[in-house]
């Protein structure tokens, strides 16, 4: 990855609708450039998927941070499990003793648990230590 590939993803990160000939007329490359190398990008895996923010005119979603311990003899795994989990939004590997720590993302409180339950402690090798609901986002 190249400084013009940086830019072609910054582009990409404001508007993923973007045309590759408006991102290659910001960048100063071809339009056939641009193309090649979303393409490329793509197949490495740095591009992952186009999404959309529907949050803006949905109902909002119920946020959740969970904390575990993992078997750390089975971190690869466990991880792997966790990232499949769609409400799984953010995965962070905390220093120490501290685990791992997550936020869920679910359309309701009343899904909560059936995620849990279901999804993460079907998991071999983590114990759940906390779960705590996001009432407020304050920056």
């Amino acid at each position: 990855m190249d400084v013009i590939d940086l830019k072609i993803l910054e582009e990409l990160k404001e508007n993923s609708r973007i045309s590759f000939n408006d991102i290659s007329e910001r960048v100063g490359k071809t339009e056939a450039t641009v193309r090649r190398r979303v393409k490329k990008l793509c197949e490495d895996g740095i591009i992952k998927k186009f999404t959309i923010d529907y949050s803006i005119n949905s109902k909002p979603q119920t946020r959740a941070t969970v904390k575990i311990e993992p078997d750390f003899k089975e971190i690869k795994r466990i991880l792997k499990e966790l990232r499949d989990i769609d409400e799984i939004t953010d995965i962070w590997r905390l220093s120490g003793d501290c685990g791992l720590f997550m936020k869920v993302e679910i359309p309701s409180i009343e899904q909560f648990n059936p995620l849990i339950e279901e999804k993460i402690s079907q998991i071999k090798g983590i114990k759940i230590v906390e779960t705590c609901f996001i009432t407020d986002i304050i920056k």
